[in-house]
């Protein structure tokens, strides 16, 4: 724009001749500045393996997807299993599901592990480092212990796992239903890390094929992780009658496929609970889960729960068995009626015995799933603590010199992405001690983004898409069907394309758009702010739609 040959920076307004803001360098005068921050998400502070779920969802909207497993692995080896089986605590904290929906998290994980997994090794294997003339022995491979392999093989080490059972896995092969989490899918997992240099020895027992102290001294340091096999004692008379519920499931994983009767008592209300009743249906039987308390008290997997009932597994409530007695072919549960009075240390209401409530139930047989307990009896005497459990810093999982424990021996029984998670984190402790330095846990994550935070004016409604299942009939005929199906790459995209990015620059440039300095550009994959014309005004913080730039007062 040019009037009579002047420029229209000329041009007088107001007797005033207006020049671009870009013509003025900020000086000492401004107090607050944009800064562009990676903060964290309410999904990542829910997870219990802190995964940095806006980072590797914004590699899949790139179509990146390499790149996002790298993102993923960074925090959790397993995927494909924690895709399957994880009660998705991202997905309830998740601020998209005050919006609309929550974003399919945990199918978005699936994908990404299921997609990466046949060359899985072979990336593993390509990134390694030199082995650095240090070894570490894990005792146990379920989810805790493949992952501290995992991590400790990607720092060098040289990693031996020692397992009593036949295949590898713990609880992955040996708990887990095949229709939740089929055995191939931990057999791939297991197969690249074996590719990537990590030597798994099955049907050895610490304790008894191989002495404790010989391990120690064999290795550089010993990570124990066993896990949970113990069922929890009821200490009611006729006990001995009860099929313990890991042992049930255990061998129906080794291919026992006949009913140990038609009307079958199951005990407890966690995940084996509710695992042993769904394999008792497809066994044929009709099993009863007898629960001390009410449902909202029970703590296996809320959707869970809801699939035994929709097999037609059958609950009742505020039921205590307190003794069995054998009949003929039957056995007899003495049982009292429960109410509950006030929260105990669980949170959950504490159920109370009714007075004079007596009464009893027949069944075929009993499976009981109150709880499960490590077992201890091949830890030397002096790791241990005066209650037989393991005595470990929780912190940094120190036993004693060049001893370390994790997972559910040290926690007690927990979901399998907790394990996963402490065994990363028990790594690097190991890692820490074999270098020499301060032993530190790793921090937690700072508080994350709140939904009142966000900018949603730049979200359109959108809720997430059906998740493909098998057909129910299909499932109920077989052990191997797997009932929920995965996700393809346009679901996953889209799933991505839903997700705030919560404290997590999308590089979306309304920064740029909106600086009236015109201080904000875009440069490669990133915003750059020249300070030298930013006046401090704060609107592109008030615009950005993630939540990702903070204003820093100047010093």
């Amino acid at each position: 724009m040019k009037s009579q040959g002047k420029s229209w920076k000329e041009i007088p307004i107001a007797g005033v001749c207006w020049r671009p803001s870009t013509d003025y360098l900020t000086g000492d005068w401004r107090s607050v500045k944009p800064v562009w921050v990676e903060r964290v998400s309410p999904c990542m502070y829910d997870c219990p393996a802190w995964n940095h779920i806006p980072q590797f969802l914004g590699k899949i909207r790139e179509g990146k997807i390499d790149e996002a497993a790298e993102i993923l692995w960074e925090t959790n080896p397993l995927p494909s299993v924690t895709g399957r089986v994880c009660p998705h605590l991202c997905v309830q904290g998740c601020n998209r599901g005050q919006y609309d929906e929550a974003i399919s998290i945990r199918e978005v994980e699936r994908f990404l592990g299921d997609y990466i997994l046949d060359k899985k090794g072979e990336i593993l294997t390509r990134s390694l480092p030199a082995e650095n003339g240090k070894s570490v022995a894990i005792i146990g491979s379920g989810p805790c212990g493949l992952s501290g392999a995992f991590y400790l093989r990607k720092m060098g080490y040289r990693v031996v796992i020692f397992e009593r059972e036949e295949k590898p896995g713990g609880v992955l092969t040996y708990g887990i239903p095949s229709y939740r989490l089929p055995k191939q899918v931990v057999e791939k997992e297991v197969g690249a890390l074996t590719r990537a240099g990590v030597e798994i020895r099955t049907n050895v027992t610490v304790g008894a094929d191989v002495d404790f102290e010989d391990v120690r001294g064999e290795y550089d340091a010993v990570l124990l992780a066993t896990g949970v096999w113990r069922e929890v004692e009821m200490g009611v008379l006729g006990e001995e009658l009860m099929t313990p519920g890991l042992e049930f499931l255990k061998r129906v994983n080794e291919g026992l496929r006949e009913s140990p009767g038609q009307g079958v008592a199951v005990i407890g209300g966690g995940n084996v609970s509710i695992d042993v009743s769904r394999t008792l249906k497809r066994l044929g039987a009709n099993p009863v889960i007898l629960y001390r308390r009410s449902e909202k008290e029970m703590p296996a997997i809320p959707e869970e729960i809801e699939k035994a009932k929709q097999d037609g597994v059958q609950l009742q409530f505020l039921t205590q068995p307190v003794g069995a007695s054998r009949k003929n072919s039957k056995i007899v549960l003495k049982c009292v009626k429960m109410r509950l009075g006030e929260p105990d240390a669980t949170g959950r209401r504490r159920p109370i015995p009714v007075e004079g409530s007596e009464f009893t139930l027949e069944f075929d047989a009993v499976i009981k799933a109150v709880g499960e307990i490590p077992d201890t009896s091949w830890i030397p005497r002096e790791f241990l603590n005066d209650g037989g459990g393991i005595r470990v810093n929780e912190s940094t999982y120190v036993v004693a010199e060049n001893i370390f424990a994790a997972g559910d021996l040290t926690s007690g029984s927990a979901t399998v992405v907790e394990a996963v998670a402490a065994g990363r984190k028990a790594a690097k402790s190991i890692d820490q001690y074999l270098r020499g330095e301060e032993i530190k846990p790793e921090p937690a994550p700072e508080e994350p983004v709140k939904f009142e935070e966000m900018n949603l004016a730049y979200y359109e409604t959108a809720g997430r898409m059906k998740i493909p299942e098998g057909n129910p009939q299909d499932g109920m005929k077989t052990f191997d069907a797997e009932e929920v199906l995965g996700i393809g790459l346009e679901y996953a995209r889209r799933e991505a394309e839903r997700c705030f990015s919560c404290g997590c620059c999308r590089v979306c440039g309304l920064c740029a758009v909106f600086c009236p300095d015109s201080a904000v550009k875009l440069e490669g994959d990133k915003p750059e702010c020249n300070y030298d014309f930013c006046k401090g005004c704060g609107i592109c913080e008030n615009e950005c739609p993630c939540s990702a730039i903070i204003m820093e007062r100047e010093v």
